[in-house]
């Protein structure tokens, strides 16, 4: 097993060498140990080998001797010792300034020392640190294994890591449910890259994490479920010569911890099961008794007797992806941080939250903690977009002011995403006149209002390239002021006055008089409804 060069130095021979060069690198390890005797022996090396040689091939060659450094260092070659007086007198300086430049650890063997009293310690020592490794970790692993059959809890876990690696330990859930000790002090999570490293990898590795003390080389191990990283355990500070073993320990612990939130997470997923059906009972089960609901709703937390406010969030487009459990999961563990008595669930393919309407918040503070809610449900779930959030109105107490929300919050999310295609949150006062469009149902009337207001303007514009369709939203956008209008338009006042009345010529209606405006107002709201199936026929 390796060891580094440093522990080297006190072993067998070398006690009586002395490092002449490359300080810095004695962190470096060593597998293997070998003679250099002849010119090409590079090319056979296999990296981390401990090089004896007289360096007799390329004595008088002091380029050979500074490329012999580099070549070495660039097949991970961890230290070369020289054996001066038989065939150079001294350790040429330019070969020294060499392995100082690439932290390359050269090491001057006196002339009373044989290569014999370095080779059998050093192999031996190398041997020997495997044994004692393999010793070590079988009796980590049975340490290990005690503590998670007895299950003596994660903090008994943490602080037997802590004395196995000699460093500070903690663990880190991503999981709402799953509790976990909390960290000594404060310090930044991992990254989504970071984590997205640590799924690829699927094993413990070197990391740098800023905290309160500073910036800290760790070792991170991932706390696997289904190949997703649900947590981490990490290794605050190490020992570069413990390293392996620190390796080994954390990823034995990161076994025993992925079987602990595995079962904490079928134990949760069956829970959200129950609490998913009730909440699907409460919005759409018209036989539900009233009983029932109060005795069901208890251990969530929901009262009858005081009003509450939906909301519902929703993924779509290349988003759909997302493990809908783990949004729901995810938006919970957010919104209890401002809201503890908040209910979430997931039902008809969104995330669904009720949250008590008591607290006289206003609409633009609602709307103001959503869009925070999204912006971190992004971020933690490295969404890049296609995530919308619609918030019902708060109807009282009851099931009927319950089922009125959702249902608002549900028509905020369809019609949000007609109204405003960039805005992530939709509260239902926002809907205007697409909450009376909505609820036009008779598509042969709509069709028909549609064909008799702007339809002609849909049609003509696939024949011409006047534009009149935006025309006339931008006028009225800019409140029927022409300058303004014609600005946002690139074009001079003149051509715009040519293109009103051309609308009006084409519809029917005079944009001088209110009626008219009205009818065409609403055309336009009503194509937004019918999506864009009418721009294209």
């Amino acid at each position: 097993m390796p060891i580094s060069v440093r522990q080297l130095m006190r072993v067998g021979g070398l006690r009586d060498c002395r490092v002449v060069a490359g300080h810095n690198g004695l962190a470096r390890l060593v597998k293997y140990v070998t003679i250099m005797e002849v010119p090409d022996i590079v090319k056979w090396l296999k990296g981390d080998e401990l090089i004896l040689s007289s360096l007799f091939p390329i004595k008088d060659d002091h380029e050979a001797q500074k490329h012999l450094i580099r070549q070495l260092h660039e097949r991970g070659t961890a230290a070369l010792a020289i054996k001066p007086h038989r065939f150079i007198d001294e350790i040429p300086q330019s070969l020294l300034d060499e392995a100082d430049a690439y932290d390359f650890p050269v090491i001057e063997i006196p002339e009373e020392i044989s290569y014999l009293e370095i080779l059998p310690p050093v192999s031996h020592a190398i041997f020997d640190r495997k044994v004692v490794l393999q010793e070590d970790l079988e009796q980590a692993n049975k340490v290990l294994n005690e503590i998670s059959l007895n299950e003596q809890g994660m903090e008994s876990l943490i602080t037997t890591l802590g004395l196995l690696t000699k460093n500070t330990i903690t663990v880190e859930s991503l999981l709402s449910y799953v509790e976990v000790p909390p960290l000594p002090f404060a310090c930044e999570p991992l990254s989504t890259e970071q984590i997205h490293e640590l799924a690829i990898i699927k094993r413990p590795i070197r990391l740098t994490r800023p905290c309160e003390r500073g910036e800290i080389e760790c070792i991170v191990a991932p706390i696997l479920l289904d190949g997703k990283v649900f947590g981490n355990i990490t290794c605050w500070a190490f020992e570069i010569d413990h390293l392996e073993m620190d390796l080994a320990i954390l990823e034995k612990a990161s076994t025993l911890l992925a079987l602990e939130f595995l079962r904490l997470k079928v134990r949760f997923d069956t829970e959200q099961q129950y609490k998913n059906e009730f909440l699907r009972d409460l919005f759409v089960n018209e036989g539900l008794n009233l009983e029932d609901v109060r005795e069901r709703g208890l251990p969530y937390g929901l009262s009858l007797d005081e009003p509450y406010r939906c909301m519902v969030v929703q993924t779509e487009g290349e988003e759909k992806r997302v493990n809908p459990l783990d949004l729901a999961d995810r938006t919970e563990q957010l919104l209890r941080r401002s809201s503890p008595r908040v209910i979430t669930g997931f039902f008809r393919q969104v995330v669904v939250c009720l949250y008590p309407a008591t607290s006289g918040d206003t609409d633009d503070e609602i709307r103001q903690r959503a869009e925070q809610l999204a912006d971190r449900l992004k971020k933690q779930m490295a969404l890049k977009g296609g995530l919308r959030i619609g918030i019902g109105r708060n109807h009282g107490e009851g099931i009927g002011g319950l089922r009125e929300s959702f249902r608002e919050a549900q028509q905020a999310i369809l019609l949000g995403s007609v109204m405003h295609k960039r805005r992530t949150v939709t509260l239902y006062g926002d809907l205007g006149i697409y909450r009376l469009l909505a609820q036009c149902t008779d598509a042969a009337e709509r069709d028909s209002f549609f064909e008799e207001t702007v339809g002609k303007l849909f049609a003509y514009d696939k024949q011409s390239d006047l534009q009149l369709v935006k025309t006339l939203r931008l006028y009225f956008q800019h409140d029927e002021k022409l300058t303004e209008t014609s600005a946002a338009l690139f074009l001079h006042v003149n051509t715009l006055k040519y293109r009103l009345r051309r609308i009006e010529k084409l519809t029917g209606y005079s944009l001088q008089q209110s009626e008219g405006k009205l009818m065409l107002h609403i055309g336009l709201k009503l194509a937004d409804l019918m999506g864009d199936d009418y721009r294209n026929r």
